[in-house]
């Protein structure tokens, strides 16, 4: 029965973590993101699957893509004279990268409606691994996950905008009707952002969870650190207390004070037995007593007892056993939990990781073609501009960063909690503490989790680094061959104009010829003798 109340008192304690995903769930299911059931989640705070969800999901899918080819169609002027006049590589580059932001949006979209009951459960095991914590006095404060969630939104609206409204205003020509289908160009990012809102967020409340329990460990060491100096502290107070042949100690800053209480100097204090001015403090001990009262008392008190002190959790092997037990089961939860989350979104994480690599490098290139005047792509005019190239791969490489960032930190949390369990064992120098903190060591070194994209490469700061060198490889490899496809265009071209000279040279010549030789006919048959 008592068992049953701290349960139940333990999920009223508890803040279940989707209550702080409202106003992103609203968002995400106004935009077609999610196909969980709305009226479930506003009542229950549970995300369940729905059928209407799953067609309004569908049918905003099918919209996005229809009036993303009508965009394409709309502003695809310039891209039907672009092979003309440009190399084929730059048609190519861009016909392709035309349409990977429809395709990250349809897998983010697609990704969703495969996982959405999947999805619900994970979010339940972490309320599960939550009430599991607190019964072990962790408590995982959720309150400012909300305001995570709203700082990641407000930064996305004024990114879309910004991007949005500057190419719309300098590089469209908005006298025209057609030009309102610019804002789709802005569907798939949004949409792809808040997708990942949704892992960065859950991912960060993985990470925090990890820290707790690594927070813990540490707490359980550093109260035994004080309970042992506590012991070391007060055996040298007993010692000193029971040396009454000493005299006490006074400071010489407090010197005027000695003076207003006894009215006595510094000179008469030192080396003198008979006049001793003892502090107030001294005059008596902790219970009250005075101290000539229980001096004669001392030698019949018991030996101090540790109860005096907030007795430290290590000093009990067994009891602190069953606590680290539930702390590393719960570890492994959430390791479980993360390679859960890893494996939903690991299809939207690869289209997100390739889409970065390919539009930085992309964009980048075309800037570097806006600076050359050649014609560029008609949904990468933004390259024209290098204050909007620059907020718009600030935006495309801030979400990949983070991810990854994200990732590595989690990760690093999740193996802590090894150093932190053993840093119990060392501190509590207890053989028994030993072997326990050795066995659960061993269950902990499969318990790490790493996040990947579909197991290509793991998230981490070593592939952030690799990525930054392979753009930086391929962008210089593509203006290598635009330079020499430059190169050779104007030598086609000059080769040509050289023909034409030499044809032109070439008929003037004929038209010599042919003049001569009529001027010679002529003579001739003028001089020739009739008869």
């Amino acid at each position: 029965m008592p068992q049953v109340q701290s349960e139940s008192s333990s999920e009223s304690a508890v803040q279940p973590l989707l209550q702080q995903f409202q106003l992103l769930f609203y968002i995400s299911k106004i935009a077609g993101i999610l196909p969980q059931d709305l009226e479930k989640f506003r009542t229950k705070n549970v995300l369940e699957k729905s059928r209407n969800g799953m067609v309004y999901m569908l049918a905003m899918l099918i919209v996005y893509v229809l009036l993303y080819n009508v965009l394409i169609y709309s502003f695809g002027e310039e891209d039907r004279t672009l092979k003309a006049s440009q190399s084929t590589l730059t048609f190519v580059i861009g016909l392709f990268l035309t349409y990977i932001g429809l395709i990250m949006m349809g897998t983010d979209q697609l990704t969703a409606l495969r996982n959405q009951g999947r999805i619900g459960e994970l979010y339940e095991r972490i309320r599960q691994v939550d009430e599991r914590l607190y019964r072990e006095k962790c408590v995982v404060d959720n309150s400012h996950i909300g305001g995570r969630i709203r700082f990641m939104l407000i930064m996305t609206f004024l990114f879309e905008l910004s991007i949005l409204l500057a190419t719309y205003i300098k590089l469209v020509d908005y006298t025209q009707w057609m030009s309102v289908l610019w804002i789709v160009s802005a569907i798939p990012t949004f949409i792809n952002t808040l997708d990942k809102i949704w892992f960065a967020v859950s991912l960060y409340a993985l990470k925090e969870r990890f820290e707790a329990i690594n927070q813990t460990l540490e707490e359980l060491v550093a109260t035994h650190e004080k309970f042992k100096r506590w012991l070391c502290g007060d055996q040298e107070t007993s010692s000193r207390a029971l040396d009454s042949s000493q005299p006490p100690e006074y400071d010489s800053n407090l010197e005027y004070l000695y003076k207003e209480l006894g009215g006595l100097d510094m000179g008469s204090l030192k080396g003198s037995g008979r006049n001793k001015v003892a502090p107030v403090s001294h005059s008596m001990n902790s219970f009250g007593e005075s101290i000539e009262a229980s001096d004669k008392a001392m030698h019949q008190a018991p030996p101090i007892s540790v109860n005096m002190a907030h007795e430290s959790e290590l000093s009990n092997a067994a009891k602190v056993e069953e606590k680290l037990n539930n702390l590393c089961q719960v570890h492994d939860e959430i390791c479980e939990i993360g390679k859960a989350m890893n494996e939903l979104w690991s299809y939207p994480i690869l289209s997100l990781m390739a889409y970065g690599f390919l539009i930085f490098t992309a964009q980048l290139y075309f800037l570097y073609c806006a600076t050359q005047f050649q014609s560029i792509p008609s949904l990468f005019r933004s390259a024209k501009n290098p204050f909007i190239t620059v907020i718009a791969l600030s935006y495309t490489s801030g979400k990949c960063v983070y991810l990854i960032y994200l990732s590595w930190k989690t990760s690093l949390a999740s193996k802590r909690t090894g150093i932190s369990l053993h840093k119990c064992g060392v501190v509590a120098d207890d053989n028994l503490l030993f072997e326990i903190v050795n066995h659960l060591s061993l269950k902990l070194l499969n318990h790490s989790v790493d996040f990947s994209a579909c197991g290509f490469f793991t998230l981490d700061m070593e592939t952030l680094y690799g990525v930054s060198g392979g753009i930086t490889s391929y962008l210089i490899i593509l203006i290598q061959f635009n330079l020499a496809a430059q190169q050779a265009k104007e030598a086609i071209q000059t080769f040509n104009s050289l023909n034409d000279t030499a044809s032109l040279v070439g008929a003037a010549t004929e038209m010599d010829n042919v003049s001569s030789t009529l001027y010679d006919l002529v003579t001739t048959t003028m001089l020739t003798p009739t008869g």
